[in-house]
């Protein structure tokens, strides 16, 4: 046992004395997680207000809590996730993903798709990764979209696995074990694990993963039974002469006039002080078999399919991301033509298509939404921090020729820096970050609209969570209690209760508030054990990215449950074998590189 360990023991003994304070945050802790797994706050909000909590209790000061957001591995999170947003700019993505679809064999595009995946998605994003795949795999004229887009959703998941700055899971584990006291983790030194799981995921997913999941076609985009209700504003009719808003056209029951067609040029989205005109084409959403809420008007012809062309020049289908400010908000209140010069034409979730008044539906990440956007959508402010496109509107600068190849080689020069130790990472990455300013490829707004505030939020208050339940002994009395289900086992047992309550703790919440909330556990029950925590927190590592089980539990799952036309049920059935050979592979292989 290293010598460092036994003061730690002794602090958590005596922690643990102090069993009321314990008590009381461990009463917070369970109430985090009920408000984690039942509500839809964002995990940032949630874990703030812990902290904040704590703070008022006293358990944790000002000057702590600030240290926190200025932890190094917090750092490297923003600089990488700056970085690799210049990267998004290049068109490599966009080349890699027109590798994939080979003719009409299934099984060589899977395989295809996952030795592209992976190594991108160990470097870059995994959000990012998976959104320049989903146009792509979606619209394809070889397969159903559904056999392509969970596997694409699992090799993102798998390929961040690999590295440290493949998914900011890694990085949070990181800070967390800085802030510990534990020397921090190197760049490859997930490899060991994550190669191996690479390579189980790439036979599962090739060769098993489509025979389990649908062939349903991906969701209509457009469908006049579904979506639309036209009706064409006859001559005398009494609404001529008068807005929008005087028409009371916007006051349906369960339909929502999106646009005019006028002199074949069409208006959208249409503002409430819009004059109607004789002959105008009113393009009504929502529910369309509510025929009768319009018929209270005066010489409305309502009919069908005539002008489905000139519509589908306007529309674009996105899936709303984890990130958007729209979450939890009605369509109306969310204020789409100020905010984004769009309407919502339809909203789907999963397989089934919301019916019902549109401006009632409460927007949910995951949700496919159809949008009839004006000619200033693609300039308004971050829209892709919103938004994940499926039908191309390329909204991103891009970076041609030279430029391309210049970032990606001071990336890769970057990243092999610190992976050699020639430079701290965080150094390597914010010399690189200064050279694509000067550079003129990245902006100072760029650095607003790629802050990922809510990721700083939620690792920074997570710090300052972990900090209370060690120094009031809650980690280490909840550590106890999940050893004593392996009592006399020894460490690799009590390792593999650590990983599968990690496990089941990814399902239910995020994956990064998951890796959060066990990180203390995992450290304590080391502590208790007398061993070294190390494979107790590479488990904690690979359990939190084990999100294989359900839509909700990784934000790359949520990106493909829509377009994919999924079921709950469909996540289940894929992700069930994929989540047991993760499992075996990782539990196997910890202690033999990561030894007690």
């Amino acid at each position: 046992m290293p010598a460092c360990i036994k003061p730690a023991i002794e602090v958590q003994i005596k922690c643990i004395r102090e069993v009321p304070i314990a008590t009381f945050v461990i009463v917070i802790i369970v109430l985090l997680f009920i408000l984690l797994s039942r509500t839809r706050t964002h995990p940032a909000f949630l874990f703030a207000a812990a902290l904040f909590v704590f703070f008022l209790a006293g358990w944790i000061s000002a000057a702590d809590i600030l240290k926190q957001f200025v932890n190094p591995a917090l750092v490297t999170l923003v600089l990488v996730l700056q970085a690799a947003a210049v990267i998004e700019k290049t068109p490599l993505s966009d080349w890699m993903s027109r590798m994939v679809l080979v003719g009409h064999s299934l099984q060589r595009t899977l395989a295809r798709l996952c030795l592209v995946v992976f190594p991108m998605s160990a470097f870059l994003n995994n959000t990012a990764v998976a959104a320049s795949f989903l146009g792509p795999l979606k619209n394809n004229r070889h397969f159903p979209p559904a056999k392509l887009l969970i596997p694409l959703s699992f090799a993102a998941i798998i390929g961040g696995t690999t590295t440290l700055i493949g998914t900011s899971t890694n990085l949070i584990i990181n800070g967390l074990a800085l802030e510990a006291g534990m020397k921090g983790l190197a760049l490859f030194q997930f490899v060991w694990i994550g190669l191996p799981l690479c390579l189980a995921g790439f036979l599962y997913m090739t060769f098993v993963s489509h025979r389990l999941l649908p062939a349903n076609e991906s969701a209509p985009v457009l469908s006049q039974a579904n979506y639309f209700l036209e009706a064409r504003v006859l001559e005398g009719s009494a609404h001529i002469g008068r807005s929008v808003a005087a028409n009371q056209f916007r006051n349906l029951q369960s339909l929502f006039l999106a646009e005019i067609i006028r002199a074949g040029h069409l208006l959208s989205p249409v503002s409430p002080e819009e004059i109607i005109q004789a002959g105008d084409i009113l393009v009504f959403v929502g529910d369309v078999h509510q025929v009768r809420d319009i018929d209270r008007f005066d010489r409305l012809a309502v009919f069908t399919e005539e002008n489905i062309g000139l519509l589908k020049k306007n529309l674009l289908e996105v899936v709303l991301a984890h990130t958007s400010v729209l979450l939890g908000k009605k369509v109306k209140t969310a204020d789409f033509r100020a905010r984004f010069d769009a309407a919502v034409v339809a909203v789907r979730r999963g397989s089934r298509k919301l019916s019902g008044k549109i401006g009632s539906i409460r927007l949910e990440a995951g949700d496919t939404l159809l949008l009839a956007v004006g000619p200033d959508f693609a300039k308004r402010e971050n829209p892709h921090h919103d938004f994940i496109l499926i039908n191309k509107i390329d909204m991103k600068e891009r970076l041609a020729g030279k430029h391309s190849a210049l970032a990606a080689a001071l990336f890769i020069t970057a990243i092999l820096a610190g992976a050699l130790e020639l430079l701290p990472l965080l150094n390597s990455l914010a010399i690189l970050l200064v050279l694509y300013i000067l550079l003129g490829y990245f902006r100072f707004e760029d650095l607003r609209n790629n802050a990922n505030l809510d990721i700083i939020l939620l690792v920074g208050s997570a710090l300052g969570i972990s900090k209370v339940m060690f120094s009031s002994g809650a980690s280490a009395l909840i550590a106890q209690g999940v050893l004593h289900f392996f009592h006399g086992q020894g460490a690799w047992a009590g390792m593999t209760g650590i990983y599968l309550l990690t496990l089941l703790l990814t399902q239910m919440v995020t994956n990064n508030a998951a890796a959060a909330l066990a990180f203390p556990l995992a450290y304590s029950a080391a502590l208790s054990l007398q061993v070294s925590p190390l494979p107790f927190i590479m488990a904690v590592a690979y359990g939190a990215s084990a999100a294989f089980l359900t839509p909700h539990g990784y934000q790359t799952n949520l990106m493909v449950y829509g377009p994919g036309s999924y079921r709950f049920l469909d996540y289940m059935k894929s992700g069930l074998p994929l989540l047991l050979i993760y499992s075996l592979v990782t539990l196997a292989l910890l202690p033999v590189f990561f030894p007690f």
